[in-house]
This record gives C-alpha cells, sequence and structure tokens, in this order.
C-alpha cells in the first residue's frame, strides 16, 4: 500500500517542477503548500544548468555544485536583507554581498561562511544569451515523474516482508487493518499526539511509567509482557515469552519478528500476536477513555474467549496452538 504522506510529497514536488517548466501558469508566484522537506528533496532530485541566472534562486535553488547556498551558509542566509534574489541580480555587482547588512551583530561565523560561500562563486560564468536550465535525475528523460519522487523517498529503507503473514491468516478484518496500521506507525499514540499538540497522556496508560509509543505498547511495556508471560503459559509455548523475542527497533520489524517466532506455526502465531495485540489496545483505550483496568489475568480470561471465538468463526491454524492447552 502507498505510504500517503510522501505519495502526497510526491506530487506536491510537480508544482515546484512546474514553476520551472512553465513559469506562465496563473498560480506562479503565489503562496504554495511546500515545506522545507519538500524544497529539500526536490534540489536533491534536479540538475540546474545555469544560463543567464534569471529563473534560479540565489539562495533556495540547488545550483552550486548541486547544494543550496541557503545550506552552505545559513547564518549568513538569516540576516541578507534579500532572499528571494535571482542568480542574475545576486551575480549583478555582487549585490549577494550587498545584502549583508554592515553591524555590529557580524560574527566570525558570519564572516567564515562569507568568505566560504564567496570563494565558491567566484569560477561561475553565467551565459548571457541562455536560459536556466533544470533535469530531474531520477528519469532517463530528465522529466519529472511521481513514480520517481515516490520511489527516492525510500532509498536507503530496508524492506521488511511482512505482509504475507497478516494477508493469508485468519483475523476480523478490523484487527488485519488494526495491525497494519500498527506496522505503519499510524496508531493515535502519546508520542503521535504530541507531534500534533493534541492533548495526550505522558506516559503508557498501562504502566504508567515509560512515554507511550505503538513499539512500546504491544512491545515493551511492562503490563503487555505480563499478558504474553501468561499467554506462554497456558499455550505451553515458552518461546512466546518476552524473554525471548528478537530486539525490535521498529514496529514493523517487532511484528516480523513476532510472526516468526521459533518453534510456533507461523499463521497460528500471526494469528495470536493479532489477537493479543487488538486486546492490549482495548484495554489501553478502556483505560484512557473510559477509566477502567483489567488486570493481566482477566484481560487473559478475555483473550481465551476471543481465541475460541475465531476458531469458531475460522481461524484454524489458531486452533494449533489452543489444542496444546
Amino acid at each position: 500500500m502507498l505510504n500517503l504522506e510522501r505519495f502526497a510529497r510526491a506530487l506536491r514536488l510537480r508544482w515546484l517542477w512546474q514553476e520551472w517548466v512553465a513559469p506562465d501558469k496563473a498560480w506562479v508566484g503565489t503562496e504554495t503548500p511546500f515545506d522545507n522537506i519538500d524544497r529539500l528533496l526536490f534540489a536533491a532530485c534536479t540538475t540546474i544548468t545555469l544560463g543567464n541566472g534569471s529563473k534560479t534562486k540565489f539562495w533556495s535553488d540547488g545550483w552550486l555544485q548541486g547544494c543550496r547556498p541557503k545550506d552552505l551558509a545559513p547564518n549568513l542566509y538569516k540576516i541578507s536583507k534579500r532572499k528571494k534574489i535571482s542568480v542574475q541580480t545576486a551575480f549583478t555587482a555582487n549585490s549577494w554581498i550587498h545584502d549583508i547588512p554592515q553591524q555590529p551583530g557580524l560574527t566570525t561565523t558570519h564572516l567564515s561562511e562569507l568568505a566560504a560561500l564567496w570563494i565558491r562563486t567566484q569560477n561561475i560564468q553565467l551565459q548571457p544569451n541562455q536560459q536556466d536550465q533544470i533535469s530531474w535525475k531520477l528519469t532517463t528523460s530528465g522529466q519529472y515523474s511521481a513514480s520517481s519522487t515516490y520511489k527516492a523517498q525510500f532509498f536507503g529503507c530496508t524492506k521488511i516482508k511482512r505482509s504475507s503473514y497478516l494477508r493469508n491468516s485468519w483475523a476480523p478484518p478490523k484487527c488485519k487493518f488494526f495491525i497494519w496500521r500498527v506496522t505503519q506507525n499510524r496508531v493515535w499514540t502519546s508520542d503521535r499526539l504530541q507531534k500534533r499538540g493534541w492533548t495526550h497522556s505522558p506516559s503508557c496508560p498501562l504502566c504508567r511509567f515509560a512515554p507511550e509509543s505503538a513499539l512500546h505498547l504491544l512491545a515493551e511495556c511492562r503490563y503487555t509482557r505480563r499478558v504474553w508471560k501468561l499467554i506462554a503459559e497456558w499455550t505451553a509455548q515458552p518461546t512466546m515469552r518476552t524473554q525471548e523475542w528478537q530486539p525490535s527497533d521498529s514496529v514493523a520489524q517487532w511484528w516480523q519478528n513476532s510472526a516468526t517466532t521459533p518453534s510456533v506455526p507461523r499463521k497460528a502465531m500471526a494469528i495470536m500476536t493479532m489477537l493479543v495485540s487488538w486486546e492490549i489496545w482495548k484495554e489501553r483505550n478502556r483505560r484512557v477513555f473510559r477509566h477502567h483496568e483489567t488486570s493481566a489475568p482477566d484481560l487473559l480470561s478475555l483473550i481465551k474467549q476471543e481465541a475460541l471465538d475465531w476458531v469458531v468463526a475460522g481461524a484454524k491454524d489458531l486452533a494449533t496452538l489452543l489444542s496444546r492447552e
């Protein structure tokens, strides 16, 4: 499935591309919904060849050996009087230097950045009779494509095979959807609520000790670990104890590791993981919204009953674990 946040960013970069190749569009020059990450990604994906310098922004475009001057001299950029001047204007009588205020507030950092930037621009020669050109690094045609932009955001990422266990194991659709959101780190735990500036609990509702995240809630919380210990004893599967789990750096890695627990049938373990995680999540929400707490043994009783219902409904693989009770 698409990562919607990164797909949206890929589409937004089309606007930056159109500003270059179709400057006559009506919206060019108006406020556009870009953030700094958008512009950094655009600079990384494009190559600018200077002509007369009229289309290239001196500070914010990556024309200087693939770098943006605002990144090379961030302190200088902050105090510059004109931040949107073109390269052509900036090179006219070195006006970009005159835009730096001559004030006592200049520090050695400012002077160092000024000297370094001045040295790097000395060998730049503009071509008065040519227009600036831009090309897209990620396509053979040199033209922007949303597909290449989307894929570029995953360079360096490690692909974790997790979909097959989720897709091929029986569980109610709402539980599968929940686990899919968990593996995408898209559930509303306190860490994500905090990033949005929304009301949140400073600590995990289950253990009241550590900050809450999806990984903590489902794999690291003391309450969750007690529940899994009881599950291991109930099913007579010692490898299901949390002490036997492999270390995980992300929720997706935790799901992959848990679904491949040694000596436990993979589909059965995937179903059990979905069931326990779903019940842990419901317990978390009961504490947050209803202020009602269930002990680990009582939650185990709920899991047992729910597991029997799942087996009757179609989770045949789960029955292989329950039969050992």
